[in-house]
């Protein structure tokens, strides 16, 4: 892409083939939708404090790898998590021979699913394409990514483990991933996503994730995010939940030169739970983009979204959370928090929490703060011996331990507290 070219959906030559009826339609959709918008920009509100400018510096090719050497392999892995349900994806390409896949789930490549008519009045069916320029751009051109399916009453004895590798050793890349996972009635499961990169050249992925979490369902998801400064993502990630429901998201992130994350949940039944954390610590030039929604519109149910940032470097996080209780959602409890620490004078954050309530009988809060390491507790541990160094180490774990506590898979919880010491 030049500077006179400024704009991802002339890299990719044409709308995915062999497509039902139904994916087929949507796409064509989509890509209408494409041709009217542009690449946002800091004029668009919701791109206020995120500029895409570095990517219009860069030329991609949409050419992935299609081998895993031994050693990458073996970097996919967590230690007490070996017998996990593992999944591996490189560049968006779905490995099953390297993959332990259990026979009580179903999980396909998205193209294999989309074939066989599993994506059916699912694709692009809560990720709008209407008025979002990555979406339209995803649900266009996207060929890779999986599909996660788990049967009726199906509860999950290990975790479902989904090791993404994006490939940037040899060229600049773009990449496009879509994911489905269904969750049906009565069902229980557990799934983590990690991220990865090998190698040193720029890459932009675009990620959209489409959940459905049936009545009675409980999905506990997680993300871990810990790619290199040369990756740009944009990660959608939408969840419509039904009657009776628990869902949980979890993301970590860590590194990236630039990422944005839009979680979106449509809380579409009663007695419903939706929880939302999320854990940055960002250093060096790190720019982490969080937006989230928590849309009520049935009565009865319940939210709490806690985020919390560790600021280092010349990092900037960016955190607008919005919760929507709509006029049929009455007796809603909704809670919302993001807490940030600068460790930096060259730090900095943007939060924007948001709350738009049209019924009357709800119980809602929301709130944001910032500041520094507080220094009467650093004064308190250092009057008793403890080193300044193991003194902030001391209060940034209390800070983020909040969130990790949030994990309920344990080796997963131990990996993450090893990247951030």
């Amino acid at each position: 892409m030049t500077d006179t070219d400024k704009d991802f959906k002339y890299i990719f030559s044409s709308v995915a083939p062999h497509t039902t009826e139904y994916t087929k339609n949507a796409r064509q959709t989509a890509l209408q939708h494409l041709e009217a918008l542009n690449l946002p920009t800091t004029k668009h509100e919701e791109w206020k404090y995120t500029n895409l400018k570095n990517l219009h510096k860069e030329e991609f090719t949409t050419s992935f790898s299609l081998e895993i050497d031994e050693n990458t392999l073996k970097s996919m892995s967590i230690d007490g998590l070996e017998d996990a349900y593992k999944i591996v994806c490189v560049d968006g390409v779905f490995y099953a021979k390297y993959s332990n896949v259990p026979q009580n789930i179903e999980i396909l490549s998205f193209l294999e699913a989309e074939k066989a008519g599993k994506l059916d009045n699912l694709f692009s069916s809560v990720a709008s394409t209407e008025n979002d320029y990555f979406n339209a751009l995803n649900a266009t051109y996207a060929q890779e990514g999986i599909y996660i399916r788990v049967p009726k009453n199906t509860q999950l004895d290990k975790p479902v483990v989904v090791f993404h590798l994006t490939d940037n050793q040899t060229h600049n890349k773009a990449v496009l991933v879509r994911n489905t996972i269904v969750s049906e009635s009565g069902s229980e499961a557990k799934i983590a996503q990690i991220y990865q990169t090998k190698g040193n050249k720029t890459a932009f992925v675009s990620e959209v994730s489409e959940i459905f979490v049936a009545q009675n369902a409980f999905l506990d998801c997680y993300k871990i995010q810990n790619e290199e400064a040369q990756v740009y993502r944009v990660d959608t990630t939408q969840v419509h939940q039904s009657t009776y429901s628990r869902f949980a998201m979890t993301t970590i992130s860590l590194k990236g030169a630039l990422v944005r994350n839009n979680l979106n949940v449509q809380i579409d039944g009663e007695h419903c739970e939706t929880y939302m954390n999320g854990l940055s610590y960002l250093g060096e030039k790190s720019h982490f983009d969080h937006h989230t929604l928590a849309d009520h519109r049935k009565p009865n149910s319940y939210s709490n979204e806690l985020y919390k940032g560790l600021f280092d470097g010349n990092s900037t996080g960016v955190f607008n959370g919005k919760i929507y209780v709509r006029q049929d959602a009455q007796k809603t409890n909704a809670y919302q928090q993001n807490r940030n620490v600068l460790l930096s004078e060259n730090a900095s954050i943007y939060t924007k929490p948001q709350l738009e309530i049209w019924a009357d009988d709800v119980k809602c809060s929301h709130g944001a703060t910032t500041g520094k390491l507080d220094e009467t507790a650093l004064f308190y541990m250092r009057a008793r011996g403890i080193s300044e160094k193991e003194a902030k180490k001391l209060l940034l774990k209390a800070f983020a331990g909040e969130i990790l506590e949030r994990i309920q898979i344990e080796p997963l919880k131990e990996y993450v507290e090893t990247l951030i010491s």
